[in-house]
């Protein structure tokens, strides 16, 4: 599968990509991203070297939570958003700021009596820019 920018714009190319795969291959993408996120997104992504450090020093309670939010997301064909805003310079006219990724979800499942299950609700993920403290 082509790697895609790390947008709004490559995601959902890369979500219509995945979203035609067959059940069974799209299970087995789910699986990767569930098992091993940071490799999966890496796999997936065109990132420049600020992300690809980013992506190596986000915390695995972070990694695990995307990986699993977002396999489940993907297993249902579910949408996913990403946010993004780019820094600003500060008076100085330098770009360091803080980065803050906050991945959030109101994903859910269900059944009825009869064993269907319906799954619902979409991650959203923010990569903002805030001020140094």
């Amino acid at each position: 599968m082509e790697k895609q920018p790390f947008d709004e714009t490559g995601l959902q190319q890369l979500l219509l990509a995945l979203y035609a795969l067959p059940d069974d291959e799209l299970t087995e993408e789910a699986y990767a991203l569930r098992s091993q996120p940071k490799l999966w997104i890496n796999g997936h992504f065109e990132l420049d070297q600020d992300q690809l450090e980013f992506l190596h020093l986000m915390p695995m309670p972070v990694a695990n939570f995307l990986g699993q939010e977002g396999a489940f997301a993907i297993e249902n064909r579910l949408p996913i958003h990403l946010q993004k805003t780019y820094p600003t310079a500060n008076q100085d006219g330098d770009k360091e700021q803080d980065k803050l990724f906050k991945p959030t979800s109101n994903l859910s499942i269900q059944t009825d009596n009869l064993g269907q299950v319906t799954a619902g609700g979409e991650l959203n993920i923010e990569v903002a820019y805030i001020e140094s403290a």
